[in-house]
């Protein structure tokens, strides 16, 4: 069940009018995330699909480019799914010169287990992109007045976060410990992580087996010296061989990024958007203990705001 813009506004109006909401006392402004996304200053991108009659290889070469497409199928005239480098792991793992571990792909991208495809308006408001993002997906398509398919990411909304940090001085101030308290932040629990020593394929093989998008590189002492990622597939397609080489060999020194307890969301803002990532590591004692997403930040941010300055009912993304 969605919720329109105009019943959002009236839940803020009917909760201030009962005393649930001081709109002295109301620090964020909740008019900004009640507003049309195409109103809002986010930047929608033009996106490139891809059809059933793509060979994979060049698929694969868009897919790099753009991170993630929309599906078209030709024969019903419609979308069915959201191919992203994930559904090209397999693909990597299998065309490996040495034991394959991932799974024979077909020709035809239709055989991949696509993403759900959905689609907001581009009247749709700020608030219900916040909670299309919470579910994990990276990237939103928008259709626009002209009802052409746009893209709005995860990073771009942070960015928009960054900012209008303004309208939100009571989030300005919080850390992680604040908000995890009360609006669970389940990727800390659970850390994958690989030694520098293993070589990239094995850590590849990981992502794959955990489903996830990168982790940490640690020594042997546990200390964080590096990250690999799903997007590293971008060095791998030219040169298998090269997968074959120790983690501390393959990947040249690169920033590290790390958060605790007390790091303020302004500051996971400034990683995220300035070096465009989508985790940065969480630590105790300069050891590994979990990792926080984007989605992470995303969703305690949504549950900070409903929780506290609207009605109880939870607002779903109008799809």
């Amino acid at each position: 069940m969605s919720e329109t813009l105009e019943s959002l506004q009236n839940s803020y109006n009917k909760a201030t009018h009962h005393g649930k909401v001081n709109p002295m006392e109301c620090k964020t402004n909740i008019n900004i995330l009640l507003q049309p996304i195409d109103q809002s200053g986010l930047l929608l991108s033009k996106v490139k699909c891809l059809n059933e009659k793509v060979p994979i290889e060049e698929a694969f070469d868009l897919i790099l480019e753009q991170l993630s497409a929309p599906l078209f199928n030709t024969i019903k005239n419609q979308y069915v799914g959201i191919i992203d480098l994930k559904h090209f792991l397999n693909y990597i793992l299998f065309k490996l010169p040495f034991p394959q571990t991932g799974n024979y792909v077909k020709q035809s991208l239709l055989d991949l287990q696509c993403f759900p495809f959905h689609t907001l308006s581009h009247d749709s408001n700020v608030l219900s992109l916040f909670k299309y993002f919470e579910t994990g997906v990276h990237r939103a398509f928008i259709l626009d007045k002209n009802n052409e398919l746009k893209m709005i990411s995860q990073i771009d909304l942070i960015h928009w976060l960054k900012s209008n940090i303004s309208q939100f001085p009571e989030l300005a101030d919080k850390d992680l410990l604040h908000l995890s308290k009360f609006y669970e932040l389940k990727s800390i629990s659970k850390v994958h992580k690989i030694n520098f020593n293993e070589p990239v394929f094995r850590a590849f093989q990981d992502i794959h087996k955990y489903n996830i998008y990168g982790m940490p590189i640690v020594n042997d002492q546990d200390i964080i010296v590096g990250n690999i990622s799903i997007h590293d597939l971008k060095n791998a397609k030219e040169n298998l061989d090269k997968l074959a080489l120790p983690l501390n060999l393959y990947f040249m020194e690169r920033p590290i990024f790390t958060c605790d307890k007390n790091t303020k969301l302004p500051e996971l803002f400034n990683m995220f958007d300035d070096h465009h990532i989508h985790r940065v590591h969480f630590v105790e004692n300069n050891h590994p203990v979990g990792v926080v997403t984007i989605t992470d930040v995303i969703s305690m941010i949504y549950n900070y705001i409903v929780k506290n300055h609207l009605e109880s009912k939870p607002v779903v993304a109008e799809m």
